[in-house]
């Protein structure tokens, strides 16, 4: 119900909330505002998915992308070069001002060795919060640090994780 319906029509994926009752569907308004804000900002860059439209408050269109999600790949079937090209392509968004947020292993794509990231409804982009905007980005950017360390760890059993802020932590504790 919280989640947007996603299809795929050839080489375009479109994602909307239309048919979802009212706070899934100002949940998804916003959500995919802050996809479109996201994709704006990394344009262009090679491993994230193109901004095609808005159509709707309640939709958007992105291109495809090809690849196996990272959680449906085994140790071994990981490349060192593909998980280095995956950690620079993290760094590209990070240095373009956009943090994901939910770099989980199934908005990590494989095809051919190429790394892809996908699915932008929960990124920070610099300047939101211009008050809040350093704090908020920086512990984001942790959060997707932290994700590649689980990545390095699952695939080549070493990894240094990050220090996660506070807030973090105690959830972590207590859970």
């Amino acid at each position: 119900m919280w989640k947007a319906s996603v299809r795929q029509e050839g080489e375009i994926i479109i994602k909307e909330y239309s048919g979802a009752p009212f706070l899934p569907r100002l949940f998804g308004r916003i959500s995919l505002s802050w996809e479109e804000a996201a994709l704006r900002r990394l344009e262009g860059l090679p491993g994230v998915p193109a901004l095609i439209s808005r159509p709707t408050p309640h939709a958007i269109q992105i291109s495809a992308v090809k690849g196996r999600p990272l959680d449906k790949m085994k140790k071994g079937e990981l490349t060192e070069s593909c998980f280095q090209r995956l950690v620079s392509l993290v760094h590209g968004i990070h240095n373009r001002g956009v943090a994901h947020g939910d770099l989980h292993q199934r908005n990590i794509l494989v095809d051919q060795d190429q790394p892809s990231v996908i699915d932008f409804s929960t990124a920070y982009v610099k300047g939101r919060i211009p008050l809040l905007d350093g704090w908020i980005l920086r512990n984001v950017i942790l959060l997707d640090l932290e994700r590649l360390y689980k990545v390095e760890r699952k695939f080549f059993d070493r990894g240094e994780p990050p220090r996660m802020f506070f807030l973090y932590r105690m959830i972590k504790r207590f859970r």
